[in-house]
């Protein structure tokens, strides 16, 4: 990368982390974008992007294996670590035939439990010994900062071997009263399914699945907590009716009952999360959650996802929460702007 090049990316990343922005945005023929708390920032004073710097950059991050994966597969995101302090989660993809980068900026540190705005149900979660835990949500809605969290909370306080399965790897651990094992996409195994596969036959307690995509990946998965397992996933889903309605679309239907009983016997918790700006700035964690207690086993398995909405409004007791309803409380305390929370209602 020419030294020139290599100092305005430098630049622009060390300016990024200044100003707390979460993701940088690269495109041809544009400014340097960041997001900052939900809100996109023009680096006007930078120079229009060309093709020729887009290049050098992947020529920075890439070596010539990973260079000719993306050629032919035309996206490709890779972990790098920046600083001491700071790991880069780096998304290269094309559009109307350009390339074009984003670099999600991702702390080191793994925050406490404590340090997050998260849950009730995180003290029911962490005494889990088998299930399946889901947290959705859109991309950049925090959902690996949770996972890892209570990842790192159980590493701290139990005697757990722990499997991680991530594309690419963001935070990572350091053993402590558990052994985690992280697993990356590409590099130590080939695919998701093939990864859960092999699992059938390890001896293990946890299993962390970064990204969830397809039917083949989802019925692996559920077979695995069906194990006694427990496992904790991620889906780019926005809605947990969504959700739950891609799990029973894995199935075949002259499986719907297999997929009944794999899906109600083994799905404990569902987060649905948002990270909203706050009005003093920074973000805070808004989530839904929805848990299988006696209403929200029947929700699952009957299939009747219209009612699940009225179940979670009247299960507060069993740590339910609603995200309309807690936008609402955090409008009326002033955590949150009514014109910031306007834009996460479902």
């Amino acid at each position: 990368m020419p030294a020139i090049d290599q100092l305005q990316l430098k630049e622009i990343i060390n300016y990024a982390v200044k100003e707390d922005a979460s993701v940088v945005y690269f495109n041809i023929s544009n400014y340097p974008v960041l997001e900052i708390y939900g809100h996109l920032k023009k680096l006007s004073d930078r120079e229009i992007l060309t093709k020729n710097f887009l290049d050098t950059i992947a020529d920075f991050f890439l070596d010539p294996k990973k260079k000719s994966i993306l050629t032919e597969k035309k996206e490709l995101t890779i972990a790098y670590d920046w600083s001491d302090d700071l790991r880069l989660r780096v998304n290269f993809f094309y559009q109307k035939s350009s390339l074009s980068i984003s670099i999600k900026l991702i702390p080191i540190k793994i925050n406490d439990i404590s340090e997050l705005n998260l849950p009730k149900v995180i003290n029911d979660i962490v005494k889990l010994n088998s299930g399946l835990v889901i947290v959705c949500g859109p991309v950049s809605s925090g959902r690996s900062i949770t996972i890892s969290a209570i990842l790192d909370y159980i590493n701290k306080n139990k005697d757990k071997r722990i499997i991680t399965i991530e594309n690419p790897i963001e935070h990572r651990f350091i053993n402590d009263k558990s052994i985690i094992e992280q697993r990356e996409i590409g590099h130590d195994v080939d695919s998701m399914e093939n990864a859960l596969n092999d699992l059938i036959d390890e001896s293990f307690d946890i299993v962390y699945l970064s990204r969830v995509d397809n039917a083949l990946e989802i019925r692996s998965m559920l077979q695995v907590a069906d194990s006694g397992k427990l496992v904790f996933a991620i889906f780019d889903i926005s809605s947990i009716s969504t959700l739950l309605n891609k799990l029973y679309g894995s199935f075949e239907t002259s499986e719907k009952d297999w997929a009944r009983s794999l899906i109600t016997e083994n799905l404990k918790v569902v987060i649905n999360q948002r990270l909203v700006p706050k009005s003093g700035g920074g973000q805070i964690l808004i989530p839904e959650v929805f848990t299988t207690n006696s209403a929200g086993k029947s929700i699952v398995k009957s299939a009747k996802f219209d009612q699940l909405q009225s179940i979670i409004q009247t299960s507060r007791g069993d740590n339910m929460q609603s995200l309309n309803n807690t936008l609402e409380e955090f409008t009326r305390r002033g955590i949150i702007k009514a014109e910031d929370a306007e834009n996460y209602y479902e």
